[in-house]
């Protein structure tokens, strides 16, 4: 399953990986080789031992197996941006793996199906078809194919099967040009071949047809003399029989051998030539160019600016070919009254007009029997008469085929939508030259830039600028050209830092452009002065969103009660924006969304602000999501744990922005309500540092707040400093929330107070007094009957329990804890509980009895993105590592999870820092400092997908065995 691009494995070539037309790293030379393997036996499963055989030959290491597992993680990891499951396209099946490649998606394959086809066309007789298929397939070659392989066993056999099919699609590619024309372009072309390749008598066929056809008759001959001597010197024998016969054929003069067909030349267009390159999205092509061949009407549909008439003109310009009888671009952007369309496709065709005869009907006659193509372009402010004129013409004309663009579709049965967006942007995070300058957004950038500044390029002191204006510019073609238009006043670092004002910033577009695409306001201007007065009610409205909004938040944020009934509702309005591609419509993992593109989004809160509604809607949009908050607050404690922060994090943003509204508005309760209900996102996910800051702010309004209001933030920021080490500060909220639940007669809330004072003790490593306040928690939680804080304090216990090396009575309180949650079902809890009764198993010379709770809490960990227990599941992973023998995987884990923990800013309790420090001399002092440090540093930079892997490999391990060395 692809996701948000289409995939691209090329191996015609240098082997490449291409997602949405960005060059992906795939890793280093193994990871190259082992990828090569997997693409040459693609839909295939290869053994391991097979793909151990080509990474290391005849004398794989012993750790051979786990290290091919290591490197399938780690290509997985690379492919993932590409797709949306787990594997990535690399299925683990008995006895190795297979690599899922879906159709067109590897080049060999495409090459070998466009091949297909153009043999069947040359059979038919088709040589225009055969011809441009045959250049299509072949155009997919960039030099040898698994180039920097190829002295490989594996690669040997599919690379002379594709260099003799390559040598095959020539043959027929100059068969179907002869047939066309210009032989004497042809002559040129085969004089190099017979020279590299003088036994292949087809190409010598050729050469002499070529050259009697261009007026060469004696040449002709000479070259017969050339390749039968050259024959009877190297192999002994005389020309098969086809040279024979175009010999005698050439010296009778056949008439046969004359080009009957008249020389081809260009299908008659009316195409401009364009001054710009284009750049990327060559699958976007691909795409159009399929989609017209299996209907007759593709419409491209996109936000203004996203390039989809420069896409649509780059479609029409390579499928010349396909449509002998004519492309036609009519242009429909300056028509301003209705009723003109018809005159004007009339007027491109050079149909006339005729006082008894309808144009529509002379239209549809002159077309009739062509096989033509009509780009018709801009349609979206004459929607309905394109439409009417597309379906008359399709019904009519059963060769013709339409490319339309506009905002939206034209509605009509049998019609095939390719959407357009921005062009692809650098990868988040990306910030080095090579990986933002393949994005096609950064290349469009650079070369415009250079346009205005001679000597512009992406280098270090640029690259981030490039990358950020292409990420706030959402890839949008225009906005970047217009941006890159600036480069010749301002340094892209300050146009970059100024886009928050885009409007006013990019206003200067090219002077012959239409004036709604000179500048960026204009271009957004003319989408919204299509829009009805209730949809440009709802796009101002929904502005205020961030990263995205579910249809329950738009019915609450953006309609109101008092507005006319007789009004169109919101999913009808949204569905309308839709389709006329001013809101995007997503599917997630929490379910459908929409989003507005950043762009949008700004013009959107300027005109909200001209209607006056700003305050009035984001308090409503606050409103809406301190309900959702308090509602996740509770479910984030029971058993739909999981799907409830999936949703939370889908909705960060919003949160985000609710918050900064409300604290600068001074609503201090509804800050504080809103935080005091998120701590528990920002805890799992690792967002603590964000999360303490936000509760600091909502924390300093002090007395407005309701006492019980302020006890939820203070043990929210409780938790996420004790978490992060901050003692003191942890200790001081829980002291003072304590304080105000006990005021307050809330044994629940003092129970969760003192748990927190707890785990500060024992991350103080004060574990008497963390015993007594951890018991006194538990009291009051099963005085409030609350099985969650109950089941906590239990599990906290347990962690005191470990600290002080009591391992059995740990285990009794972990599965005292697993017992509680029962009715309760917090999967994070059971996680720790399960972890911590793993510990204390491991720590007794259990070793077995501790694996399956480990691997059951690491998946679990893993499930809800817990960053901090995710670490701590490593570190266990690697003290077991230890256990069994093998100090190198201990050390790769251990540096794995004290870079994830490190990551999130976590504390270290002071029992698990004696055990890390123990586990680095006993480490150290088996493999040598330096081996030592090798794999710790290996392990920290494994991604956390490959690390998980590497843990649950070690766990198979153990499990395999049956037993730990003591």
């Amino acid at each position: 399953m692809k996701a948000g691009g289409v995939m691209e494995y090329r191996i015609l070539g240098p082997l490449e990986v291409f997602h949405a037309g960005s060059l992906l790293d795939v890793g280093g030379p193994r990871h190259r080789k082992l990828l090569a393997v997997l693409l040459v036996n693609a839909g295939e499963v290869v053994s391991s031992e097979r793909l151990i055989d080509a990474l290391w030959g005849e004398a794989p290491p012993n750790s051979a197996p786990s290290m091919l597992h290591v490197r399938i993680s780690e290509i997985r990891n690379a492919l993932r941006s590409g797709r949306v499951d787990r594997n990535a396209g690399i299925v683990t099946q008995h006895p190795g793996y297979q690599l899922q490649v879906g159709v067109d998606e590897l080049d060999s394959r495409r090459f070998e199906r466009l091949a297909g086809a153009g043999r069947q066309a040359l059979a038919s007789g088709d040589d225009v078809k055969a011809s441009a298929k045959l250049r299509e397939a072949l155009a997919l070659w960039r030099g040898p194919p698994l180039g920097e392989v190829a002295d490989e066993p594996f690669a040997q056999g599919e690379i002379a099967r594709l260099e003799a099919l390559r040598l095959q699609v020539l043959e027929d590619r100059l068969e179907a040009d002869l047939a066309l024309g210009h032989p004497g372009d042809a002559v040129v072309e085969l004089e190099a071949l017979v020279a590299e390749h003088p036994l292949r008598e087809r190409f010598w066929c050729q050469l002499m047809l070529a050259q009697y056809r261009a007026g060469r008759q004696g040449d002709a001959l000479q070259t017969y003399q050339a390749v039968r001597a050259l024959l009877v010197e190297r192999l002994g024998v005389e020309p098969g029989s086809e040279l024979q016969r175009l010999h005698a054929a050439i010296l009778d003069q056949d008439r046969a051998l004359e080009l009957l067909t008249p020389v081809a030349g260009e299908p008659p267009n009316n195409l401009p030539r364009q001054l710009a390159s284009f750049i990327g999205r060559e699958w976007e092509l691909t795409e159009i160019w399929e989609l017209l061949q299996r209907g007759r009407l593709v419409t491209l549909v996109g936000v203004g600016g996203a390039g989809k008439s420069r896409l649509a003109l780059e479609a029409a310009t390579k499928s010349l070919v396909e449509f002998p009888g004519g492309t036609w671009l009519v242009e429909l952007a300056s028509l301003t009254q209705p009723g003109l369309v018809v005159q004007t496709v009339a007027s491109v065709l050079g149909v006339r007009e005729h006082p008894e005869r309808p144009l529509m009907d002379l239209v549809a006659e002159h077309l009739r029997t062509a096989k033509a193509l009509l780009v018709l372009d801009n349609c979206e402010h004459l929607i309905d008469e394109v439409a009417l004129l597309a379906r008359r013409l399709l019904q009519s004309c059963a060769r013709l085929s339409i490319l339309a663009t506009g905002r939206e579709r034209l509605g009509i049965t049998g019609e095939m939508l390719r959407p357009v967006s921005g062009l692809a942007l650098p990868e988040p995070g990306a910030d080095e030259v090579s990986e933002v300058g393949h994005a096609d957004a950064s290349r469009l950038l650079v070369e415009r830039a250079a346009t205005v500044r001679p000597g512009f390029r992406l280098e270090d002191r640029t690259v981030g600028a490039v990358a950020q204006i292409c990420r706030q510019l959402d890839g949008l073609p225009l906005a970047i050209e217009l941006a890159a238009a600036r480069v010749n006043a301002l340094e892209v670092d300050q146009i970059a830092a100024r886009l928050d004002d885009r409007f006013r910033l990019l206003d200067h577009g090219e002077r012959t452009a239409l004036p709604r695409h000179r500048t960026l306001r204009a271009v957004v201007d003319w989408s919204y002065g299509l829009l009805s007065t209730a949809e440009r009610r709802l796009f101002d409205r929904a502005a205020v969103f961030i990263g995205g909004f579910t249809l329950a938040a738009a019915e609450a944020v953006c309609a109101e009660a008092d507005e006319d009934e007789d009004e169109d509702t919101v999913p009808s309005l949204i569905a309308r924006l839709v389709d006329k591609s001013l809101i995007l419509s997503e599917r997630t993992r929490a379910g459908g969304r929409y989003r507005m593109l950043e762009t949008l989004r700004m013009y959107g809160l300027e005109r909200l602000g001209e209607r006056g509604e700003t305050a009035r809607v984001r308090d409503r949009h606050a409103a809406y999501y301190l309900s959702v908050a308090e509602v996740a607050g509770e479910a984030l404690r029971g058993p739909e744990q999981a799907a409830w922060l999936s949703r939370v994090e889908a909705e960060h943003g919003n949160f985000r922005a609710a918050l900064q509204w409300s604290l600068e508005r001074g609503a201090a309760e509804v800050a504080a309500r809103l935080a005091g209900s998120l701590y528990a996102l920002w805890d799992l996910h690792g967002y603590y540092s964000e999360g303490r800051g936000w509760l600091a702010q909502v924390l300093a309004a002090g007395d407005q707040l309701p006492a019980a209001v302020r006890a939820r933030a203070l043990l929210g920021s409780a938790t996420l400093a004790v978490i992060q080490g901050d003692l003191e500060q942890a200790a001081g909220a829980c002291e003072e929330a304590a304080a105000l639940c006990q005021q307050a007669g809330d044994p629940a809330g003092l129970a969760h107070a003192l748990q927190y004072l707890g785990l500060g003790a024992i991350f103080a490593d004060e574990l008497d007094s963390a015993v007594a306040l951890l018991e006194e928690s538990r009291t009051n939680a099963q005085i409030a009957g609350n099985r969650w804080l109950e089941a906590w304090a239990l599990m906290f216990l347990a962690a005191a329990a470990l600290a002080r090396g009591a391992y059995g009575e740990a285990a009794d309180l972990a599965s005292a804890c697993e017992v509680a949650l029962l009715p309760v079902g917090d999967a994070e809890c059971m996680a720790w509980a399960l972890a911590a009764g793993a510990i204390a198993n491991l720590a007794s010379g259990n070793h077995i009895g501790a694996i399956a709770p480990l691997r059951e809490a690491l998946d679990t960990f893993q499930g809800l993105g817990a960053l901090w227990g995710l670490s701590l599941g490593l570190f266990v992973t690697a003290q077991s590592a230890g256990a069994r023998g093998d100090p190198r995987a201990q050390a790769v884990l251990l540096g794995a999870s004290e870079r994830l923990r490190l990551s999130v800013g976590a504390g270290q309790l002071p029992f698990i820092a004696v055990w890390l420090d123990a586990a680095i001399t006993a480490g150290r002092a088996a493999l040598g400092g330096e081996a030592f440090d090798r794999a710790w540093r290996a392990g920290q930079e494994l991604p956390l997908d490959a690390a998980l892997a590497e843990a649950m490999r070690e766990l198979d391990a153990v499990t395999r065995s049956g037993s730990v060395p003591s």
